[in-house]
């Protein structure tokens, strides 16, 4: 069995259309469409079926993908394992940094750099959406993002939420809010919100807990990281924003009001995430669960 076809089989599924899976494989839908058939006339089978909005993975394609995962990384270990012996010093891993949770993670790039011996770290910095393409091209060997949806295709370690916190500009209030202002009230302010490149993300999510509410939210600027939100509100712009509280920086309180927020939503999943079909790397995932214990803990 073709390993390019299963590698292209896999794309396919998990970004649930040819038309995107070619974009990340930078091949035109015509040929990738006729391997998915050659593969399924190998196989004997359909994998997939069509519809207008993608594809829907049939029973014995989602068992294929299963095992075409397991197959490629194994491959992928037999590679790196190949390439580390031949340069062993030469290790490098490769982490992309969401905007998002730059601060956040930091402790783990940091203990990463102190118990990773002999690895060189090289970090990226960007957009959620951005460092999940990153991923898909293997650019990078993990990304510390908000959690993706869909899961599939990713092995994904989840952290605990962070707590979300009302950013307010203090031009907007006539006195200081007490110990936590209501979801419904900082709604009614207007918004600066965070906003993924690609996809839905965490806008979507605040906008669409708003509306149930029964809170049109008026949102009048969007950015994909926390800077932009914090310049916009210390160059005077009157409105809020709701932020992951790891990522509020002590000097916004000179001109915003920092508030918990109740009831408290859940909108912000910081995890660590790799390919399913790339190698394992023990040490690494040591390091990383214990450092989910101890946040956990804290």
């Amino acid at each position: 069995m073709d390993l390019k076809r299963l590698r292209y089989f896999c794309v396919i599924v998990e970004q649930g259309s040819i038309s995107k899976a070619s974009r990340i494989l930078n091949i035109s839908q015509p040929p990738l469409s006729k391997r998915l058939q050659e593969l399924e006339e190998e196989v004997g089978t359909a994998l997939v079926t069509r519809n207008g909005s993608g594809i829907k993975t049939t029973e014995a394609g989602m068992v294929l993908y299963l095992r075409a995962c397991d197959i490629l990384r194994s491959v992928e270990e037999a590679r790196s394992e190949a390439l580390q012996a031949a340069r062993p010093k030469a290790q490098v891993l490769r982490i992309g940094i969401s905007y998002l949770y730059q601060c956040y993670f930091s402790p783990l790039v940091a203990t990463f750099c102190q118990k990773l011996g002999g690895v060189k770290i090289e970090t990226v910095i960007s957009d959620s959406s951005t460092l999940e393409t990153m991923l898909s091209e293997r650019r990078i060997d993990v990304a510390l993002i908000q959690q993706p949806q869909p899961l599939a295709g990713y092995e994904c370690v989840s952290l605990p939420p962070i707590k979300v916190v009302a950013v307010i500009s203090r031009k907007l209030l006539a006195a200081p809010p007490g110990a936590h202002i209501l979801l419904t009230e900082v709604g009614q302010l207007p918004l600066i919100l965070l906003r993924r490149i690609h996809g839905e993300g965490t806008f979507e999510f605040i906008s669409a807990q708003l509306r149930k509410l029964g809170v049109q939210p008026n949102i009048i600027i969007s950015g994909n990281e926390p800077r932009i939100v914090f310049d916009m509100l210390s160059q005077g712009i009157e409105a809020a924003s709701l932020m992951p509280a790891s990522e509020v920086p002590e000097q916004v309180k000179n001109f915003c009001y920092v508030v918990d927020i109740y009831p408290t939503p859940n909108v912000f999943f910081p995890s660590f995430v790799k390919l399913a079909a790339t190698p394992q790397q023990p040490e690494l995932m040591n390091i990383l669960l214990h450092y989910q214990c101890a946040v956990t803990a804290g």
